[in-house]
């Protein structure tokens, strides 16, 4: 009799999951014998029956598994917790809708592990995966992956690219910053920090880049979600609070919290003042364009070079 391991998830990890499944069969001495979309549960389970002591150890993949309907618990006999042949069924909802309580106890269960919602626990994710695929990640290149990237696949794939990258020391934010990002990004990224740090080369030297290659309304956008973070910064005891609300990364409230010991309340009100007011005549036609945005960002600036601070 077949035992049955079933696959629970969808797009990218469904595919990981199951490459790690067959994997770890061939790694025991099974061979792959077949694959198949959907089918019907009476042929399937008798087309796999063992027949001997000495067979060889085999799997078949079935994908699309939600096409071979409920299972019939008449035929719940033929389900071995272990076997010389292994049924893989890949669904992409929770197979316990279509599989019997009974049969479920002796199959095994492979689900995609849930993404945690909050940054500090995303940052220990992405940890764990970096140490499963043996890549050596420092706490600040983690943040940085938390900052940029929301899908648990994609950060796995850009963990795979990293230890080909980065071998013999640990990968650092400047590195995922390097080799995750394109331009445009990178830059958007380097005129947020720069804002946030003061460093006025770097955020003019950022404006350009990014004025040469992006639309202005669109890069409004980042802008004043950091510098909005920045000014919740600034309301005391409740800041963190805001910060939890909005679901900020522990990278960007850092970097908000810097801009707001840097520029002070007042500064940052007028900022995001002035941001509003960009996007509001550039939908309107009247704005001065990328030279708008820029003369904001020196007001800004030169609010902390003068010592304005909170």
């Amino acid at each position: 009799m077949p035992s049955l391991l079933l696959i629970a998830a969808s797009g990218t990890a469904q595919r990981r999951l199951l490459e790690e499944s067959c994997a770890g069969l061939e790694k025991k001495g099974y061979t792959a014998v077949g694959k198949q979309e959907g089918g019907e549960w009476n042929s399937l389970l008798s087309d796999n029956m063992t027949s001997g002591l000495f067979d060889e150890n085999r799997y078949v993949v079935v994908e699309s598994a939600t096409l071979l309907g409920a299972f019939p618990e008449k035929l719940s006999f033929m389900v071995a917790p272990e076997s010389s042949v292994v049924i893989i069924l890949v669904y992409e909802s929770d197979p316990a809708e279509f599989i019997p309580k009974d049969v479920l106890s002796r199959c095994r269960v492979i689900k995609a592990a849930e993404f945690p919602r909050w940054p500090r626990e995303r940052q220990i994710w992405v940890a764990r995966a970096a140490e499963e695929l043996g890549v050596n990640i420092a706490p600040d290149g983690a943040a940085m992956i938390v900052e940029l990237l929301d899908d648990p696949e994609e950060i796995r794939a850009q963990l795979r690219s990293l230890a080909l990258l980065k071998k013999n020391a640990p990968v650092t934010a400047a590195d995922v910053e390097d080799l995750c990002m394109d331009d445009g990004s990178r830059n958007m990224l380097r005129l947020l920090d720069g804002l946030c740090k003061g460093d006025s080369a770097a955020v003019l030297r950022s404006l350009r880049g990014i004025s040469d290659t992006d639309d202005l309304i669109p890069a409004l956008v980042p802008i004043h979600n950091r510098m909005r973070l920045a000014w919740y910064a600034g309301l005391g005891r409740s800041s963190a609070a805001f910060a939890k609300a909005l679901g900020a990364r522990d990278y960007a409230w850092r970097m908000a919290c810097q801009a707001d010991r840097l520029y002070g309340h007042a500064a940052l009100t007028d900022f995001i003042a002035d941001l509003i007011r960009i996007n509001i005549e550039e939908r309107s036609g009247t704005g001065a364009g990328w030279h708008g945005l820029e003369t904001a960002v020196i007001k800004l600036m030169e609010k902390r070079q003068r010592g304005n601070k909170k």
